[in-house]
């Protein structure tokens, strides 16, 4: 497996692409080193942040995921193959607080050296990202639907610094 870095700007269309319907795979950790991951369906790309592209992703204070990014606030933003649906599917209805999700699942943590929370092999693009701004419910950004919903059902905006874009190369699989 070869790591190249590649430009936040040129793969976003393919990330568009790659993930409508399914969503994306948000790896996080907590203090005590333990790696988790989620399935989310909603998310941001924009620029810049000093210098650097913004993601923001939305998660509810109920998942397990919203106190590990408390813990650590960095993210992993791992773009899922079509091959990858069932992890995908899982990894968005079960929740990490008293299971391995990646053991369960077959995926494999990589270290990233920008963040502390691991990218996913078996994913072929991984996003590096440190949250610089949590926008804490209650708050006017979502829907009114959303609104009118009891907090723990309102989900936490969080702005992040893209500060890594990696695409694996990987001959003969993963």
């Amino acid at each position: 497996m070869e790591r190249q870095t590649v430009d936040f700007g040129d793969i976003v269309k393919e990330l568009y692409e790659e993930t409508r319907g399914d969503g994306v795979l948000l790896t996080s950790i907590g203090q005590d080193g333990r790696p988790n991951v989620m399935t989310i369906g909603w998310g941001l790309y924009g620029w810049f942040y000093h210098g650097n592209p913004v993601a923001v992703v939305a998660v509810r204070p109920a998942c397990f995921t919203h106190g590990l990014l408390a813990e650590v606030p960095e993210f992993v933003l791992s773009i899922p193959t079509a091959e990858l649906a069932d992890q995908v599917l899982f990894c968005g209805t079960e929740s990490g607080k008293d299971r391995d999700k990646f053991s369960e699942m077959s995926l494999t943590a990589v270290v990233l050296p920008e963040v502390k929370a691991p990218a996913i092999r078996e994913c072929p693009v991984n996003i590096a990202c440190r949250i610089y701004h949590a926008e804490n419910p209650p708050h006017g950004v979502l829907t009114p639907e959303h609104r009118e919903k009891p907090l723990a059902a309102q989900h936490t905006i969080y702005y992040a610094e893209v500060l890594d874009v990696c695409r694996w190369t990987i001959d003969g699989g993963p």
